[in-house]
C-alpha cells in the first residue's frame, strides 16, 4: 500500500531536519511511540501501540535511516514491526522530504510503500489511510511543540 501525508511544520527546513533525523529527540513527536533505543548505527529498536479500526496494536520492531540527503531535504528509512500477540506485522520504506515554504515553515512529505501482514493485512485501506492521516496531523502537532519550546525554528 502506499501512503503519502503531508504536513507544515512551523520552523525552517533546517531546525526541522535536524529534529527529523533525531530519532530520540524526535520520539515524544511521534504517536503511539513507546521506547526507543540505539540498536547500532542509524538504527533504533522501539515500541509502539496504535487503535486501527476495531484492532489495538502493540508493535515491536526497528527503524533504520538508509540514506540522507541534507542538500536536497531527503531521507529513506526502513520500518519493521510486528504484533505477536495478533500475528500481524508492518514493513514500510518511507522517504522524507522537507521543501521550505519560508523562513519559518517548511512542508514535510512522508511517502510510505507499505506492506501489512497477518491480521494488520485485514484492515482496509481507507481505515488505514485515516489514522496515517491523523498520526501525521499529530506528529506535525507534536513536532512544532518540541521545536518552539527548545528555541530552534531557525537554523543555528
Amino acid at each position: 500500500m502506499q501512503l503519502e501525508n503531508r504536513c507544515v511544520i512551523a520552523a525552517g527546513q533546517a531546525a526541522a531536519w535536524q529534529l527529523l533525523l533525531d530519532p530520540p529527540r524526535l520520539a515524544p513527536a511521534i504517536p503511539g511511540l513507546g521506547e526507543l533505543t540505539a540498536a547500532g548505527e542509524n538504527r533504533f529498536a522501539g515500541t509502539m501501540q496504535a487503535q486501527a479500526g476495531p484492532l489495538r496494536v502493540n508493535l515491536a520492531g526497528s527503524v533504520q535511516i538508509v540514506a540522507q540527503d541534507v542538500d536536497k531535504g531527503t531521507a529513506r528509512l526502513i520500518l519493521e514491526a510486528a504484533d505477536r500477540r495478533l500475528g500481524g506485522s508492518v514493513r514500510a520504506t518511507v522517504t522524507l522530504q522537507l521543501t521550505a515554504l519560508a523562513e519559518n515553515q517548511t512542508e514535510l512529505t512522508i511517502c510510505a510503500d507499505t506492506n501489512f501482514g497477518g491480521r494488520l493485512a485485514t484492515l482496509g485501506q481507507p481505515i488505514i489511510r485515516r489514522k496515517a492521516a491523523d498520526a501525521i496531523a499529530e506528529f506535525a502537532r507534536n513536532l512544532e511543540n518540541i521545536l518552539s519550546e527548545t528555541g530552534e525554528t531557525h537554523a543555528p
